[in-house]
């Protein structure tokens, strides 16, 4: 049986490393790249409603996916509104507002159409304490999407919280209307029922 000299044993194993190294460097490259493409396949897009159909929510909310947070470079995450509106919500979910509030005004920049990071911005501004601004917002939105039921149901808790409970009042009567048989409509009905103290 042949024996290796010493450098001979120091050259293979020098290879081996190089080698192993090289081919976790071009499979994790791979994966960067490839993971906007598979992050999107992993959104389906909600179906656009039929007419006179309440629309709950616009934007999925998918499951966390299995990867790192900081895998995907932060100039895809600011180019890409889905990607920016779920960092909004992660960071809502933290009750890191203020942070919540700069992302959902970028995504809106990018997509005044998305209702659901107006609500989310209307939610977040109330939460910091900027209830004026949380109805400002809110409002807007239910007069660009006047079939999204969530946002009625949004701004008739603020409103409520603010105080003005006849604007409360036909907030949460919109959401009711719109779908009364679903969990929004049902707690537009409750917090309705809460308003009238019944």
């Amino acid at each position: 049986m042949k024996r290796f000299s010493l450098i001979q044993a120091l050259g293979i194993f020098v290879f081996l490393v190089f080698y192993g190294f090289a081919v976790f460097a071009l499979t994790r490259d791979y994966y960067l790249r490839q993971f906007p493409k598979w992050q999107a396949e992993q959104i389906v897009q909600a179906p656009a409603p039929a007419h006179g159909t309440p629309r709950t929510q616009a934007r999925p909310k998918p499951a966390p996916l299995p990867v790192i947070e900081d895998a995907v470079p932060p100039s895809i995450v600011e180019s890409n509104p889905v990607l920016l509106a779920q960092r909004g919500d992660d960071l809502f979910a933290q009750q890191r507002y203020a942070e919540a509030i700069t992302v959902y005004r970028r995504v809106l920049e990018m997509d005044p159409a998305d209702t659901d990071s107006r609500n989310d911005l209307g939610l977040a501004l109330h939460y910091s304490g900027q209830t004026a601004a949380a109805l400002e917002a809110l409002r807007a939105g239910t007069q660009a999407d006047p079939s999204f039921q969530r946002i009625w149901l949004t701004l008739g808790f603020v409103s409520s919280q603010s105080g003005d409970a006849d604007a409360a009042r036909q907030a949460l009567e919109t959401a009711r209307d719109l779908g009364p048989d679903n969990g929004v409509g049902q707690e537009a009905a409750r917090l309705l029922g809460i308003i009238d103290g019944g």
